[in-house]
């Protein structure tokens, strides 16, 4: 190996390593807000509680931006307008099974982990990213821990448990059209654009079924915003940073994420079943982990 090449190589496992840091940061902002929309769906319409989440996101984007002194500007248009129109189509899904009482919470967010496994599965095709045994092995666990620590409830509506799913596949479409903009966009221009657009469509959905909140309600719209609005920064600054397959697999610790915080919320209470699933999500992600040393130079 080369000086050069010895050099690159810590480099790389900086900027792996950095990815999947930033990813476990998302999902604990996507845990908030998923229990923040469900709280607030209890009083106001689901397109509402969505147009919160985007209002909040254009506004960190904007300040963020400024702070920062970085560019709004999209010169990936193509990629760009991808990835906000299959992340839109994503979030109505995702919001319309969040606050859907027809459907536990927990059976919601486990279809929604089924997204990264769209991820691994397409993005060798449509990134021409490496396939890993490592990733998919990882990937296969995380879901086991998964199903352990949700036990889902499938019986609930099918209509709606059909809806969470074609969130999980447009959300992946998104995510691998957000890792082709790579480092070049800045990550709040992405937000920004991909906000702008998500409430510019909540918006015109709410309008017919507006409801004014109370207190209570506006609080909890304000936490899903909020978390929501981070959650979208930094998984985008994630993906910019490493490969789709590897961090999208991380979305399953979200999910471990909204268990432990609906156990407060929500009075539940684990079982043994559960606390083993949550010792293999955390098992996938240390297998994940490792296996960014041999994929240093893969993307």
């Amino acid at each position: 190996m080369s000086v050069i090449d010895s050099a690159a190589d810590p480099e790389a496992a900086r900027h792996h390593l950095a990815g999947l840091g930033w990813m476990l940061l998302a999902q604990v902002c996507f845990a908030v807000m998923n229990v923040s929309a469900r709280l607030a769906g209890g009083d106001l319409p689901w397109p509402e509680v969505a147009a919160a989440r985007f209002l909040v996101g254009v506004l960190l984007a904007v300040l963020l931006a400024r702070a920062r002194g970085v560019s709004l500007r999209i010169t990936d248009r193509r990629a760009s307008w991808g990835r906000a129109i299959f992340g839109t189509l994503s979030a109505l899904c995702t919001f319309y099974a969040l606050t859907s009482p027809r459907i536990h919470l927990a059976d919601a967010v486990t279809l929604g982990a089924t997204a990264p496994i769209f991820v691994a599965l397409l993005a060798p095709v449509v990134l021409g990213e490496p396939r890993s045994r490592v990733v998919g092995l990882a990937v296969v666990i995380a879901f086991a821990g998964v199903a352990l620590v949700l036990q889902p409830r499938f019986q609930s509506a099918i209509g709606v448990a059909a809806i969470a799913t074609l969130g999980a596949l447009l959300y992946a479409f998104a995510m691998m059209l957000l890792r082709r903009l790579g480092a070049g966009e800045s990550g709040e221009a992405v937000v920004l654009h991909f906000s702008l657009v998500a409430l510019a469509t909540t918006v015109a959905l709410s309008m017919p079924v507006w409801r004014t909140p109370s207190p209570r309600a506006a609080l909890f719209l304000l936490g899903t915003g909020l978390a929501g609005g981070g959650a979208q920064l930094a998984m985008t600054r994630a993906y910019s940073l490493d490969s789709a397959a590897r961090v999208s697999a991380l979305t399953y610790l979200g999910i471990l994420f909204t268990v432990l915080l609906a156990i407060p919320v929500f009075g539940e209470r684990p079982t043994v079943s559960q606390m083993l699933g949550a010792l293999a999500v955390i098992g996938a992600g240390l297998l994940l982990a490792r296996s960014t040393r041999p994929a240093i130079g893969a993307d």
